[in-house]
């Protein structure tokens, strides 16, 4: 295996850990918003956060995941 080939299977694996960290944290219903989940990522250190950001269909799915959260975090305390 080439240096190349290496260094994109390590990319990759690192940005599927960030987007798995991502999704843990919506669905958390402590944030409100893939804004949040970003600035907390980069807090945790994940260099590669603002990378996995720049797809919306992430950061829609994100928003998604925190509002379905906060609804069930809202029916609980009901």
């Amino acid at each position: 295996m080439t240096a190349r080939k290496v260094m994109q299977k390590v990319m990759v694996e690192q940005l599927a850990r960030i987007e798995t960290e991502a999704r843990t944290l919506a669905r958390s219903g402590k944030y409100f918003s893939h804004k949040a989940i970003r600035l907390a990522l980069v807090a945790q250190g994940f260099a590669e956060t603002p990378r996995l950001f720049r797809n919306p269909w992430t950061c829609s799915e994100l928003d998604r995941l925190c509002q379905q959260s906060a609804t069930l975090s809202y029916r609980r305390e009901a």
